[in-house]
């Protein structure tokens, strides 16, 4: 069952003692045992299934049922596995990511380093059930199908023999799946593992900022979403391929075991095609990372486009702005497009591949009269399929695996970045709500990164003198200047509010009324002055906020409803 700490964050326990490998991974090697018959009483059944049930994803057995008699709901779902949690993985992944941080600095810091000591304890499982599925898929076809063929031609038949062969093929097939199938189990649970642990942080990150000046709607939504399933995808394909050395070296003496040399001709062809295939997955990935960033302007297009659709219709822009969106998101269908034809060409290289490795070999076999029987010729083509098994899966990976070394680098922009200084001070005096001593504030940070910073004293003498300024100034702000390239929005502001007074701000279109209001919430950059807030703030936007869903939940904002109110 599982305790309290449902999940290792690190590897001391609570009083700071190094745990053992039996403490850290002891739910896992738990799972390993094959029948575990209270699985399905537990409140977790993933976490409590035996190596059978987890494999075979027999423990959604009773939730097929329950959704069979009766409608799921969130209250008839098992709770959710803690070990799966964002939660969890987020905190883990975090405390990876600052041990990188503080050991080689932000910038050189490997995000790609960090996901590999996430999950790399269930990557090695997972190559070591590979390794054990392709090793039973070659002892199957390859010796005891020879050796049942040989006791057919034989002439002393023994009964017992034939059916002791056939129960092994039986034992060896049934193991293969059954490693095959635990290899997917560990895969998925991994993948979703990685993904929400990286999509948690990375939106906690975003969270942090005050303003996303640094990162556009689009890109945002792209990291979120695309980006996110791109590392499900690598977590899922990218161990996979990891056998393939290991088979094509066993295939390959077992070959020249019972063909000869000839077989060598048939292992060149796969050696010839991996290459190939790489290339092909390479340059589908290149197609969809250009088409990313087509997505992300075609979002951004969009994003604009519904918030200025008063003024678009107003200007009668309609058909400016769907010529601009139709032509991007041409550009972007035609790139899918290119990545869907090389992908889908590179997929059918695999049987294309065995075929010709099989008729190039026995072609090349006839032809030096070397003899052929039945036995050899079976488990030769037997041992191609083995092969062809194993680098089928090598177009996904590759694809995957360049798509997630992209989507890294997204996401460490994100992670790397800084939030915006904290200008915000409180006032001296406690009866000012408000104070802007001489302000000048920008949208941009400026290239040395650092604004101009003002002594103790100078800011003192600057409340001073806004303390001081006569009833007419104080509700009088400077010109705002116009933003980008770290020039001031707003230049010089000085005004004081305090409690009791209403103050209203006029002016036209792009004077700077909205960024005054940023800058009292914290979200410019203070290049000089004084911004002094007492207490807190509540903004109400002028643009509605609303999710996808219904009147009541947007009200109640995951509350419990009350009738009575």
């Amino acid at each position: 069952m599982v305790g309290e700490g449902p999940y290792l964050i690190s590897d001391l326990d609570r009083r700071g003692h190094r745990r053992s490998f039996v403490e850290r991974y002891d739910p896992s090697l738990k799972t390993m045992i094959p029948v575990r018959p209270y699985a399905r009483l537990a409140p977790n059944p993933v976490d409590d299934a035996g190596l059978l049930s987890f494999a075979t994803f027999s423990w959604l057995t009773p939730v097929m049922v329950r959704g069979y008699k009766h409608t799921l709901t969130v209250d008839t779902l098992p709770p959710l596995s803690p070990y799966d949690s964002s939660n969890t993985n987020a905190k883990r992944f975090r405390i990876l990511w600052d041990e990188e941080v503080d050991r080689v600095g932000p910038e050189k810091a490997s995000l790609h380093r960090v996901v590999w000591k996430f999950q790399r304890t269930r990557v090695l499982m997972d190559i070591v059930a590979n390794i054990l599925c392709i090793v039973m898929a070659a002892i199957g076809p390859t010796v005891l199908i020879h050796q049942i063929l040989q006791q057919t031609q034989s002439t002393s038949r023994n009964v017992w023999v034939g059916v002791g062969l056939c129960v092994a093929l039986f034992a060896t097939e049934f193991t293969k799946v059954l490693f095959w199938a635990l290899a997917w189990a560990i895969n998925y649970r991994t993948a979703i593992r990685l993904k929400v642990g990286t999509s948690t942080l990375v939106f906690e990150n975003l969270l942090s900022f005050k303003t996303l000046t640094h990162v556009s709607v689009g890109e945002v939504l792209n990291i979120l979403s695309n980006d996110s399933y791109s590392l499900f995808e690598a977590a899922l394909f990218g161990p996979l391929p990891a056998t393939i050395p290991i088979v094509m070296a066993a295939c390959a003496v077992y070959a020249f075991f019972i063909l000869g040399p000839t077989a060598l001709i048939g292992i060149c062809v796969y050696v010839i095609f991996i290459p190939i295939q790489v290339f092909l997955a390479k340059l589908s990935s290149a197609f969809r990372r250009s088409a990313i960033s087509v997505t992300d302007k075609r979002v951004q297009t969009m994003n604009e486009f519904v918030t200025c659709i008063k003024l678009i219709k107003m200007y009668a822009w309609e058909k400016s702005f769907t010529k601009t969106i139709r032509d991007i998101r041409k550009r972007e269908r035609k790139l899918l497009e290119k990545a869907g034809f090389v992908q889908s060409g590179n997929s059918a290289l695999a049987p294309i591949a065995s075929t010709i490795a099989i008729v190039l070999t026995f072609t090349c076999h006839i032809l030096l009269r070397r003899p052929l029987t039945a036995p050899v010729a079976f488990s030769v083509i037997a041992m191609f399929n083995v092969m062809k098994f194993s680098i089928a899966i090598l177009p996904f990976s590759v694809k995957a695996m360049s798509e997630a070394n992209v989507s890294l680098r997204r996401m460490k922009k994100i992670l790397i970045a800084k939030s915006l200084p904290a200008y915000i001070t409180r006032p001296e005096d406690p009866d000012t709500v408000l104070l802007l001593a001489h302000a000048t504030l920008t949208w941009e940070q400026e290239a040395s990164g650092t604004s101009d910073v003002d002594t103790v004293g100078a800011r003192k003498a600057r409340r001073q003198e806004a303390y001081g300024v006569s009833p007419a100034a104080q509700h009088g702000a400077g010109p705002a200047e116009p933003g980008g390239g770290g020039k001031s929005v707003l230049h010089d502001v000085s005004f004081v509010v305090r409690k009791g007074q209403i103050l209203g701000v006029c002016g036209n279109v792009g004077s700077g009324k909205s960024s005054l209001v940023a800058a009292l919430l914290g979200q410019m950059q203070l290049q000089r002055g004084v911004v002094a807030v007492n207490g807190t703030l509540a903004c109400v936007s002028q643009q509605a906020w609303l999710f996808h869903g219904t009147v009541r939940e947007n009200i109640l904002f995951g509350a419990k409803y009350d009738h009575r109110r």
